[in-house]
């Protein structure tokens, strides 16, 4: 996709000129220009000079519509200048004046300003690029009305198409397609593939709303597509091909259409549409996750498993990226210790339960932890004020919530988890594999779905069509591959990836957990599918709408009221998403037990006009005080709801109203009896705000935090000549756009960063460079002096003598590493008390990363538990060793050590422990912003010989 000329160019400066003959009146011969400018390239500097045909004397040049970046020299004509990002173009129109003997002469000519990523190849195998059974795959024309033809994907938790996700063929599942819709309401990466055919200079997204205008995206080449997460012995991204760009939250609605246009303005320009009716766009949803700890007749635990309510921002955020969702909210409960409790039959506890507790057992795990605490606080949601205690009820908007749960049983304190379902989340960990699984038995998923519609199994694990995520936060592409994992024998490729590397299983299939950028399993398609219909069937609680609840409508393509239709109205809320204290507990309405729990209190919940008890007759109901006197009183069930238990009460109030006691009376007969009284200290405890992510929430409060990391980060860097940051600060630097980061940051940071940045551009451009002489047919050696000149130029090294570097082997006892991987990739290890001729001399630069002298464009990396040599890159944390003081090398990416297997004589990657097989002599650093800060692809051109 690389062009040396432009055609375009070729073509205008090839014009006999606007004067038309190549002769004046007095027959004296008018120049000619007879040669044409090679493409720009986005922060390349270029230059063109003219070659002139016919007579040459007393010319002189002027220029008429050059580019602001571009500049002519008036004697020599030669034009001069770097274009910038912002000015890549596929046609850039102006004249090139002649002067001689008096005698202006224009010629109509162009400019054509490519993007520096066409010259940055990023050398990595293309997952699109094959179907299920490993064969090539063919391209789909998704456009029409005009004359460019190629295929668009959406990318939101999934890779979808714009149509035809769900087309089933019951009689043969091997051809059927299971994935989510796009969601409405959602940023979406869009990525269109032109036909084999094109080779465009730039791309253009022109989007309509029902037909009107609503705004034009540049998307960027494909060697800027998001970066996959995949971690492995190649780089694998979702396409080479595919151009892309970010289409905002809120224009992905329905009635959405988008005209690509190739070439935008070139003689050339092609363009075609996506039109709307070929854009299907599921609902708008909404899910809320409510999460406490909870000691029944015992205390609770703090673990770093508790996600959701260690650091609800970045779960909801991580999280949000699996679910194919508008928005979510991740809200938070303060621990609750129950010195009391009540179960379904009534009996109280006040120091141990009856029963056995274990994982899935435990009178109080299902009657206390699940019914009265987690559909309690459902329940209180909803407005009911009283249900039964058997966990019948009905949702009436997505909620989850989830417990971390112990309980003082006859067989001492147990913990309870691996549970959920029926808006419940019994949880160890809020996040893992078990969270992703728990809760997608609350989207109505059971174990392996789609296990049995195929004899391959295909649709319980991911596979070539199942779809891969977009980590948005992150912009990085989340790949359905196993990683570090690759097969010596060649295996199916509908289970492996090229026949090598397995693919992920779903999280209802025995998945696994995430990666470095998520702690949460991604479903497949398949099951993503199933949780987008079950979100989708519930309404969103909204004050602003008259029945106090909002669905999306996919025809109008905008929110409306929701009508009941089963007869039965939930009471509207008054208040949606404010700081609630919830009154949870259990109570007899035909006997006298019942309990009154201390006040739970939560970050987010909604709240009511709840009923008042009966003037007159049989009724039961609760009185809430607090110390300014005021009191509420709210009517609960005056009969039980079910014969088999009693009834469970669930009231939230706003938080504000601080309530100092509460107690329950019931009048039978006429008589008024009280059950149960309880006082409260009135207080609010302190709890972090809701973590809310999607539509215009974004990932706002995830940004602020991080970007004030940033600040002290970047500020601690101000003296550093050349300042480095590890990979998790890259990471961080990447999620973020410029402007966002200027606009937040402090001087002293916003300074470093600038820093970054221009070395970031440098090292673009040095890539571009590199790829452009290479296509020129530049010879190894004028690559290598024209890059040592750059490099010299931009400050990283001030002579060539700079780039000589010295070594030494990695020793553990007499066992040295190697440098010639073996035919699986792995390193091998060689036994000599002298320095074995086949052993590596090894440099460790600045960032930590392990370079063979001898190939130091190559950085020592962890592959499938052994060690193996990639071409360095500066943002992979696996490339990156820690030098302890007791000697271990550790890894960044794994946490693992490299240590030496005694059984089999090889180095392989394991726990660190400190023992002596995992102590390396011969670590020599280097303080080179060479090896430090330079890609593989730069330092090969500059070292390989």
């Amino acid at each position: 996709m690389i062009r040396k000329f432009s055609a375009l160019c070729a073509a205008a400066l090839l014009l006999s000129g606007c004067g038309g003959s190549d002769s004046n009146e007095s027959g004296v011969n008018l120049p000619t220009i007879t040669n044409v400018p090679q493409m720009a390239v986005a922060g390349l500097p270029f230059q063109f000079q003219p070659a002139l045909s016919g007579n040459t004397s007393a010319i002189q040049f002027s220029a008429k519509g050059l580019p602001d970046w571009a500049s002519v020299d008036r004697d020599s004509g030669i034009i001069t200048g770097t274009p910038g990002t912002d000015d890549v173009t596929a046609y850039h129109p102006f004249q090139l004046v002649v002067i001689t003997d008096g005698q202006s002469r224009p010629f109509d000519a162009a400019l054509t300003v490519a993007h520096t990523a066409e010259f940055q190849p990023r050398q990595a195998v293309d997952f699109r690029a094959t179907d299920y059974d490993g064969n090539p795959r063919p391209l789909r024309n998704d456009l029409s009305n005009g004359n460019l033809a190629g295929e668009v994907m959406f990318a939101q938790s999934h890779t979808v198409k714009p149509n035809g996700n769900y087309d089933r063929d019951a009689g043969d599942e091997t051809r059927s397609h299971y994935k989510p819709r796009l969601v409405a309401l959602r940023e979406a990466l869009l990525m269109f593939t032109p036909e084999a055919s094109e080779t465009p200079v730039t791309v253009h997204a022109q989007l309509h709303q029902n037909g009107d205008p609503i705004g034009e995206l540049a998307l960027v080449h494909p060697n800027d597509l998001p970066a996959s997460d995949h971690e492995g012995r190649h780089r694998i991204e979702y396409s080479t091909r595919a151009w892309s760009t970010t289409v905002p939250w809120n224009l992905v609605r329905n009635g959405l259409s988008v005209t690509f246009i190739v070439n935008k303005g070139a003689p050339d320009e092609r363009s075609g549409t996506l039109v709307a009716a070929d854009i299907d766009i599921g609902e708008a949803s909404q899910i809320v996750f409510q999460s406490i700890r909870l000691g029944m007749l015992t205390h609770v635990d703090h673990n770093n498993g508790h996600f959701t309510l260690r650091d609800p921002v970045m779960a909801a955020t991580d999280y949000f990226q699996t679910l194919p969702v508008s928005k979510m909210i991740m809200a938070s409960y303060a621990d609750m210790e129950l010195d009391r409790v009540i179960i379904a039959n009534g009996k109280i506890y006040d120091s141990v339960s009856d029963s056995e507790g274990g994982v899935y057992s435990g009178d109080m795990r299902e009657n206390v932890a699940k019914s009265q605490v987690s559909v309690g606080i459902n329940q209180a949601n909803y407005g009911v004020t009283s249900s039964n205690m058997s966990q019948r009820y009905g949702h009436v908007f997505k909620q989850i919530t989830n417990h971390h749960a112990w309980g003082n049983y006859q067989n001492g304190r147990q913990g309870h988890g691996l549970s959920g379902g029926n808006g419940i989340g019994t949880l160890y960990d809020s996040w893992g594999n078990e969270a992703s699984h728990e809760w997608g038995h609350a989207y109505g998923l059971g174990h392996y779905p789609g296990a049995n519609l195929t004899e391959d199994g295909r649709w319980q694990r991911h596979h070539a069509d199942s779809g891969w995520g977009f980590i948005a936060h992150r912009n990085r592409m989340r790949d359905n591959l196993s990683h570090n994992s690759w097969s010596e024998d060649k295996l199916p490729d509908g289970s492996h990836f090229l026949g090598r590397i397995p693919y992920r299983y779903d999280s209802m299939s025995g998945g696994g957990g995430g990666n470095r950028f998520s702690h949460y399993t991604h479903y497949t398609g398949y099951t993503a599918r199933i949780i987008q219909n079950d979100l989708a069937q519930f309404p969103i609680p909204d004050t602003s709408y008259a029945t106090g609840y909002k669905m999306w409508n996919t025809e109008t393509g905008q929110y409306e009221p929701h009508m009941f239709t089963d007869g039965i109205q939930p009471r509207v809320p008054v208040q949606v998403g404010v700081p609630v204290a919830t009154l949870l507990g259990g109570y007899d309405p035909d006997g006298s037990n019942a309990v009154i729990y201390p006040v739970f209190h939560g970050n987010y919940g909604n709240v009511f006009e709840l009923p008042k008890p009966a003037p007159t007759g049989d009724s039961c109901w609760l009185t809430v005080r607090n110390g300014a006197n005021q009191q509420k009183q709210i009517a609960v069930a005056a009969g039980r709801h079910t014969n088999a238990t009693i009834n469970q009460f669930h009231v939230n109030l706003e938080a504000d109203f601080r309530p100092t006691e509460a107690t329950l009376n019931c009048r039978r007969n006429g008589s008024v009896a009280e059950l149960a009284r309880t006082s409260f200290d009135g207080q609010i405890p302190e709890l972090p705000p809701a973590a809310i992510v999607g539509q215009e929430r974004g990932f706002k409060q995830l940004a602020a935090r991080e970007i004030a990391t940033l600040n002290e980060t970047l500020g601690n860097l101000a003296d550093d000549a050349f300042p480095l940051v590890d990979a998790n600060t890259q990471v961080l630097l990447a999620s973020y756009d410029s402007a966002e980061l200027i606009n937040a940051l402090s001087n002293q940071a916003k300074q470093v960063l600038q820093v970054l940045q221009q070395h970031q551009k440098h090292v673009s451009s040095a890539r571009a460079l590199i790829t452009r002489l290479e296509h020129s047919n530049a010879s190894q050696t004028e690559i290598r002096g024209k890059l040592t000149d750059f490099l010299i130029q931009k400050g990283y090294i001030r002579t060539a003598e700079d780039m000589e570097l010295e070594g030494t082997v990695l020793r553990n006892g007499n066992q040295q590493i190697g440098l010639i991987p073996d035919e699986n990739g792995y390193l091998p290890v060689f036994n000599d008390a002298d320095e074995h001729p086949d052993a590596a001399r090894w440099l460790m630069s600045a960032r930590g990363s392990l370079h063979p002298v001898e190939k130091p464009w190559l950085c020592l990396a962890p592959t499938s538990g052994r060690l193996g040599l990639a071409l360095c890159d500066p943002s992979r944390e696996n490339q990156q060793w820690r030098y302890r003081e007791d000697t271990t090398l550790q890894n960044l990416g794994s946490g693992q050590c490299i240590d030496y297997a005694w059984h089999n004589q090889t180095v392989l990657m394991y726990g660190c422990h400190g023992n002596g097989n995992q102590r390396w002599q011969g670590v020599t650093r280097t303080g080179s912003p060479l090896l430090a800060a330079l890609p593989g692809y730069v330092v090969r051109a500059l070292y390989q010989r």
